[in-house]
C-alpha cells in the first residue's frame, strides 16, 4: 500500500469576543486554529486561492506561513483551491473568449505559491449549473479545451497537478457528463479529484467513480451529506446556502448519519493502492450550533479507528 498522508480543508470558524468569526482575521485566532488540526495529525492544508495574499501578510510572507506550519509538526500547504461560480459574466469557463483571462489569473496564483511545494491546484471545471446550461457536448469540450491548457501550465511550469472537482451544484454535476469531460481531457494534464459528499448529493456512488476513473485520481475530500438534490442545484448564487429546506448540506465523516460510503470508498482506495494526500473537509460545521472543532476530532477518530484499518 502506498504512503496516505492527510490534510485539511482551510475551513473553519471559531468564537471571538466579536461573536463567530473566521480565524484569518487575526494571527492568534489562525495559531490557535492551527495548532488544533495539527494536533489532531493532520500534516497538509489545503486553502481557497483568495487567502494566499491573506496568509501571506499575516505571516511575513507564503514562505514564513509554510515555515509556521513546519514549526507546528504539519509540513506543507499541499494544494490550492478555485472557482468561477458564474456570477462574473467575464469569468465562464465554458465561453471561450474568456479562456485567456481565466488562465492569466491562475498563472498568477501559481507564481505567488511557487517554490513552496503546493502539489495541486483544485478547481471546480464549470460554473454553476444555472450559469452553464444547457450542458451540451460543444461545451464541454470547450471546458475540456481551457483545462488542457490551464493543467499543462500548472504542471510543466509549477509541478503542480491540476485536479477536477465536481460539486453538485455546478455545470458537470452528471455522470454522463463527468465521463465525457476525462473523455476530452488529456491525460498527463487533467486529473479527477473525488468530493465524497459532493458526488453523493448528486446521485452518483463516489467509490465506483473513483474505481472508474482511478487512473486520473489526483485526491480525496472526505466529507458526507444527509441529502441528494435532484431539484434545487439550478438555485443561484449559492445553492449550498440558499435551499430553504436544506439548512446543512455537509458534515463531518464519521458521524453516523449520513449517507456516504465510507468504508467502500477506502476499499478503493486499498484496491487501487493509492498514494497520496487525502484532505478531511466539513465546511459549514458552525451552522445549527455546530463546532468545528469537534467536527475534525471526530473525523480523525474515525480515520484511525476505522477508515485506515481497511488499507
Amino acid at each position: 500500500m502506498g504512503e496516505i498522508k492527510y490534510s485539511y480543508m482551510d475551513h473553519w470558524f471559531m468564537q471571538s469576543p466579536q461573536g463567530l468569526t473566521k480565524p484569518n482575521v487575526r494571527r492568534s485566532y489562525m495559531e490557535f486554529y492551527l495548532k488544533q488540526i495539527a494536533a489532531l495529525g493532520f500534516k497538509g492544508l489545503d486553502i481557497f486561492g483568495f487567502n494566499v495574499m491573506t496568509y501571506a501578510h499575516m505571516f511575513g510572507s507564503f514562505e514564513k506561513f509554510n515555515e509556521y506550519l513546519r514549526e507546528i509538526g504539519m509540513e506543507k500547504v499541499t494544494s490550492i483551491f478555485q472557482c468561477y461560480i458564474g456570477d462574473n459574466k467575464s469569468m465562464l469557463p465554458h465561453v471561450p473568449e474568456c479562456h485567456d483571462r481565466i488562465f492569466n489569473q491562475l498563472e498568477g496564483m501559481c507564481r505567488s505559491v511557487e517554490g513552496n511545494g503546493v502539489e495541486s491546484f483544485i478547481m471546480m471545471p464549470a460554473a454553476s449549473y444555472c450559469y452553464t446550461e444547457p450542458v451540451t457536448d460543444e461545451k464541454i469540450k470547450i471546458l475540456a479545451d481551457l483545462w488542457n491548457r490551464v493543467g499543462q501550465m500548472t504542471l510543466e511550469k509549477y509541478g503542480m497537478k491540476l485536479v477536477q472537482h465536481h460539486e453538485f451544484w455546478s455545470g458537470l454535476r452528471e455522470l454522463e457528463w463527468i465521463r465525457k469531460f476525462y473523455e476530452y481531457t488529456d491525460p498527463r494534464y487533467v486529473f479527477f479529484f473525488c468530493d465524497t459528499a459532493q458526488h453523493v448529493i448528486a446521485g452518483i456512488d463516489p467509490a465506483a467513480l473513483y474505481d472508474e476513473l482511478h487512473d486520473r485520481i489526483g485526491g480525496f475530500h472526505l466529507k458526507d451529506t444527509r441529502n441528494t438534490d435532484f431539484t434545487y442545484y439550478r438555485i443561484a448564487p449559492d445553492t449550498e446556502l440558499m435551499v430553504p429546506d436544506v439548512p446543512r448540506w455537509f458534515f463531518e465523516a464519521g458521524s453516523g448519519q449520513g449517507l456516504v460510503d465510507f468504508p467502500a470508498v477506502y476499499e478503493m482506495i486499498k484496491k487501487h493502492d493509492y498514494s497520496g494526500w487525502i484532505s478531511v473537509e466539513h465546511d459549514k460545521a458552525e451552522i445549527g450550533g455546530g463546532n468545528f472543532s469537534e467536527s475534525t476530532a471526530v473525523s480523525a477518530w474515525y480515520i484511525n479507528n476505522v477508515l485506515n484499518k481497511i488499507l
